[in-house]
């Protein structure tokens, strides 16, 4: 039988769905992924460090993992399955299993930027970026970025120039350590319709969908849709009908995981 771990303790039942496909319960986390390393020698994602996830990341989601990445882990799981084959969800699935979008209780830019503010408002950050008009300048973190009590973060980001947050020495550093992500467990009062955690915020999760590209740098080329926001992402990116957002299907991004979906062997279903 397929050790539980590997799906972070449960599959559940996605509703309106007919040919038995169940959704895990959580993304797949770096535990989770370290397991499958372990036993296949699989590459390792590039911010886990000496071949090992960051120290007290072991129930944070996997990022920095590839489509392709993402499929090689289903195969396996399924090998060790005799009832079940795995794979990653449709975002008509994904969907379905999340349901209605909540308002709060998920990872995204506005609890990032908090958290830091918290840790230290008066600490100095350094632009790092080449193009910046403020490359090698330092500032107040507290004068380059603020969240409102709505839950808007102003200075996050000016891609026109290169300033914002995200071209600071502090940001690259959180980029370098697989990004803020947070436990897959740390809300546990926000669930999916089908009772799922962490399906808003935290990590995007790839789909098995092809789409055209609507936003991003990813604009107008065909590439698989990815659904729920980040913890990069504006809260407004989280929600279940936030739609046209996708990756290349072989590259790797911190802000990146997956969850999968199972279903029985005499009936794959859709891929």
């Amino acid at each position: 039988m397929i050790m539980q771990s590997c799906l972070a303790g449960a599959l559940l039942a996605i509703g309106g769905m007919t040919n038995g496909v169940q959704i895990a319960r959580t993304p797949v986390t770096n535990a989770e992924y370290a397991e499958f390393v372990k036993a296949t020698g699989h590459s390792v994602p590039r911010y886990w460090k000496n071949g090992t996830f960051p120290k007290g990341k072991e129930k944070h989601p996997v990022v920095w993992v590839s489509y392709d990445d993402a499929l090689d882990y289903c195969d396996w799981l399924g090998q060790k399955d005799p009832a079940h084959a795995y794979r990653l969800p449709t975002e008509a699935e994904w969907e379905a299993a999340a349901g209605p979008s909540p308002r709060e209780g998920f990872n995204f830019n506005a609890v990032v930027a908090n958290h830091c503010l918290k840790k230290d408002p008066n600490q100095t950050v350094t632009f790092v970026h080449p193009r910046s008009r403020l490359n090698g300048k330092t500032a107040k973190l507290s004068d380059v970025l603020s969240v409102t009590p709505d839950g808007r973060v102003r200075g996050w980001v000016n891609h026109r120039d290169y300033t914002g947050f995200i071209y600071t020495d502090l940001f690259k550093q959180l980029n370098e350590d697989g990004g803020y992500t947070t436990p897959v467990d740390a809300y546990p009062d926000t669930k999916a319709a089908c009772g799922a955690l962490d399906m808003w915020g935290n990590c995007w999760e790839w789909t098995s969908t092809e789409i055209v590209a609507r936003n991003g740098r990813e604009r107008g080329e065909k590439v698989n849709a990815i659904k729920g926001g980040s913890w990069y992402a504006m809260r407004n990116s989280c929600r279940t009908d936030y739609k046209g957002e996708g990756r290349r299907s072989g590259g790797c991004y911190n802000t990146v995981g997956f969850r999968v979906v199972a279903v029985p062997k005499a009936n794959k279903g859709s891929k």
